[in-house]
């Protein structure tokens, strides 16, 4: 096979409908615009949980990048879960994604936080061009919340993680990313670096900033990330790019974005 140069993009786009979230119709416009101005590979996007919101992406990213995600009955991707793959590219996805709903989360009944009623989980996406080949994952974790940060979920969800992983084509390079809602000094981080080669950790030692924007600790938290697996067979190299916002929803969201460029060898 050969080497595979892949730009993938994952991001929280917060997507709640007013008035929990501000103009999301019009954050879903300047995501678009930022979209197109990066030029994706690939596009993991969390948060997108109404049919409208993929619908406004879609006409604004056709056809240059094809939509995949899996739905609920209620029009929306399930999970939250959006991918966007670049047919300008010459990328495809091979077959029909796959969704896998967490079995560990918070209860249903906490409306408030919406985790809960959210159904959190994977979605992964085998991707192609040519002879080249790569799966990528896209996964949001559930959420902290003042007085309770579920670790005891979110360890259960990351382990569920690594088993979805583990069983990935062990010959192919895979791509996890997403929101993973624990930061890099939780101890609970010892799963997320076990998954594969942490992409985000060298620009997150070097800039001392956060993708949670609500955050304001002295060091804000670093809860998003990209990670490369089955690189045992591969040597990846990879420069990352924090596309920053200004405040929550402040031009795009609550998060920051992550764009990586990277290069994955087949070692010999």
């Amino acid at each position: 096979m050969r080497d595979i140069c892949l730009k993938v993009l994952s991001w929280n786009l917060h997507g709640l409908a007013w008035p929990l979230s501000k103009d999301p119709g019009g954050r879903m416009d300047r995501v678009s615009a930022k979209v197109r101005e990066l030029s994706p590979d690939v596009a993991l996007l969390q948060e997108v949980w109404l049919g409208s919101h993929v619908d406004r992406l879609t006409l604004a990213l056709r056809p240059d990048w094809i939509p995949i995600c899996v739905k609920r009955r209620s029009g929306g991707p399930r999970g939250g879960l959006l991918a966007f793959v670049s047919a300008s590219a010459g990328w495809r996805a091979r077959a029909a994604p796959e969704f896998h709903a967490f079995t560990a989360s918070a209860p249903v009944w906490k409306v408030w936080e919406g985790d809960g009623l959210g159904g959190k989980g994977i979605l992964t996406v085998d991707l192609e061009r040519g002879e080249q080949r790569i799966c990528a994952v896209n996964t949001h974790l559930q959420s902290q919340y003042p007085g309770i940060d579920y670790a005891d979920i979110r360890q259960s969800q990351l382990i569920e993680l690594g088993e979805i992983v583990s069983h990935l084509h062990a010959s192919l390079p895979a791509i996890v990313a997403g929101d993973f809602n624990t930061d890099s000094r939780e101890s609970l981080y010892s799963l997320v670096a076990a998954l594969g080669i942490d992409l985000t950790a060298e620009e997150r030692e070097r800039c001392n900033r956060g993708t949670n924007v609500d955050s304001h600790d002295e060091r804000p938290q670093w809860i998003d990330y990209i990670v490369a697996v089955n690189s045992h067979a591969w040597t990846v190299s990879a420069k990352l790019e924090l596309i920053a916002n200004q405040r929550a929803d402040v031009p795009y969201s609550d998060h920051s974005g992550l764009f990586c460029t990277l290069r994955l060898a087949l070692r010999q």
